[in-house]
């Protein structure tokens, strides 16, 4: 305590308008300028997810196109190895043996769905059981003529778009065309149908009708007829095996732990499903070339 003669301690002045704070007591100081900071720190909260979410996207985009280059540059190793398979696409119609997607949006692995493989199988079976109506044996149906395509109007189109046939005898068929004046197109078209050697004819009088004599098969030709059914489904064959060694490449790799996200017991359920699936395609196939057969050697 300074002695009573001592100066007085040096103060600074305070302002006229200064404000006393009792001690222990708080201030809301900021204001306006506090609200404004409050928000721009939230703004940028809110941009440093965004870049979180865009660097994550951004991640998972450069992980699907890496994927998709390793699949291509898979397909074109597979490609390369032998001429067999384009072969095998030919026995199938020019089927895509894809069996779907082996990824989802986020680039994670997919084993294939037996219902996608069955799918596939089946456009196999049916193509060649198109292939087979224009195999004929004993008697001429209209499905003989299904392959047929004429060129008319600048264009080529399916014969039934242009007339209609009608199998009159065993020996006999007609194809009334619906315009007269593509009768000439419609009569080269069947003359020109691959291994059936027929000689057709426009009948007199503009009527538009293309009659078709079909000679009987002999035996011999029918018994060639019924080999080359069972060239045309051991094609086919090769190709439905082709579809599940695909799908089994995927559903190995599961086997073996190699899919993140992927269990060995869902690989070798998958693969189960997928055997079971390809013993029915080819139960199915063999009904329908054995019919077939037995239609050719009919009388």
């Amino acid at each position: 305590m300074p002695s009573r003669g001592a100066p007085a301690p040096n103060r600074q002045a305070l302002p006229s308008n200064a404000t006393f704070v009792p001690l222990g007591s708080t201030v809301r100081a900021f204001g306006r300028k506090g609200s404004r900071m409050g928000h721009h720190i939230e703004n940028l909260d809110e941009m440093a997810h965004n870049d979180s979410r865009e660097e994550a996207k951004h991640r998972r985009e450069e992980k699907k196109k890496k994927s998709k280059k390793a699949r291509v540059a898979s397909q074109k190793e597979e490609g390369g190895k032998s001429g067999e398979s384009k072969g095998e696409e030919k026995a199938g119609g020019g089927v895509d043996d894809d069996i779907g997607p082996r990824e989802d949006e986020f680039g994670n692995p997919l084993l294939p769905e037996s219902t996608a493989v069955r799918a596939k199988m089946m456009m196999v079976v049916a193509s060649l059981e198109r292939s087979f109506a224009s195999i004929r044996g004993g008697e001429a149906t209209p499905e003989l003529f299904d392959a047929v395509r004429v060129s008319a109007y600048g264009e080529v189109v399916p014969l039934s778009s242009v007339g209609q046939v009608v199998i009159e005898d065993p020996q006999r068929a007609t194809i009334s065309c619906y315009d007269p004046t593509v009768a000439g197109d419609v009569r080269e078209a069947v003359r020109d149908m691959p291994g059936m050697n027929l000689n057709p004819y426009v009948e007199e009088g503009g009527s538009g009708v293309v009659v078709v004599p079909i000679p009987r098969a002999s035996e011999e030709t029918r018994k060639e007829m019924v080999k080359e059914l069972a060239r045309q489904a051991e094609n086919g064959k090769q190709r439905i095996r082709n579809i599940r060694r695909k799908a089994n490449d995927v559903v190995n790799k599961g086997k073996q732990g190699k899919l993140d996200g992927i269990s060995k017991d869902d690989a070798f359920r998958v693969g189960k499903e997928v055997d079971t699936v390809t013993e029915e395609v080819l139960a199915v196939l063999k009904d329908i070339v054995e019919r077939k057969q037995r239609s050719v050697m009919e009388d």
